[in-house]
């Protein structure tokens, strides 16, 4: 159980740079670049996965399929919590009014 929020903490970490990138990259279209500034210079976002460069369309379905990814992970964490306050309950059961809810 702990393994799976360990794996959905990572998913959640990731799904979080997924959209900071894709809403930097909505952000940022059609800006011009500041002066100096070469294109993929050192120190410049990494890429995750599929993001955008450039396309509105595919900027918003990244944030999208991030946002149900980030969704899906809270999902397994809860799920993961859940089992162990059931497991918890079965070694030592608490009253119904102190059950999380």
């Amino acid at each position: 159980m702990f393994t799976a929020i360990a794996i959905a903490a990572n998913g959640l970490a990731t799904q979080s740079k997924r959209i900071e990138a894709a809403a930097h990259q909505i952000a940022s279209m059609g800006a011009p670049s500041p002066a100096g500034e070469a294109t993929g210079a050192p120190g410049s976002p990494v890429r995750i996965g599929a993001l955008p460069v450039g396309d509105p369309v595919q900027s918003m379905v990244t944030l999208i399929e991030a946002k149900m990814a980030y969704r899906m992970n809270a999902a397994v964490v809860a799920v993961a919590a859940d089992m162990i306050d059931t497991l918890l309950d079965a070694y030592q059961p608490r009253p119904p009014d102190e059950r999380r809810k």
